[in-house]
């Protein structure tokens, strides 16, 4: 798991990235310095939780996607049942690039999720 996010924390633009349970609780982070674990797994959370909630009061299924915009960053949010691969990049990236990268590390923990659960 920390190989597969060593690798994409690569990737231009990315800044850090970390797995979490719906709930919050960190599988593992390697965010950088600048970035407190604590407050982007909180956030992580309440959005996964808010994004999931109003999807299913419209009859929707979960997303498999989100991507957040703000002032500062961007916020990538990938369904690696049962978990979240949360990437916070630079606003300025080409996400279309990055977004190659961040599906392929999300391949790699949903394969890595199916070896340690089966």
């Amino acid at each position: 798991m920390e190989r597969i996010l060593a690798t994409l924390n690569r990737a231009v633009g990315v800044k850090g990235s970390l797995i979490v349970h719906r709930d919050g609780i960190v599988v593992k982070s390697l965010l950088g310095p600048d970035m407190d674990t604590e407050s982007v797994s909180a956030l992580a959370a309440a959005t996964i939780h808010a994004t999931r909630r109003s999807l299913a009061r419209m009859g929707l299924s979960a997303f498999s996607r989100l991507v957040l915009t703000a002032t500062h960053g961007k916020m990538i949010f990938v369904d690696v049942d049962p978990t979240y691969l949360v990437v916070v990049t630079r606003r300025d990236i080409n996400l279309d690039l990055t977004l190659l990268e961040i599906e392929g590390a999300a391949y790699k923990l949903r394969n890595l999720g199916r070896i340690l659960t089966g």
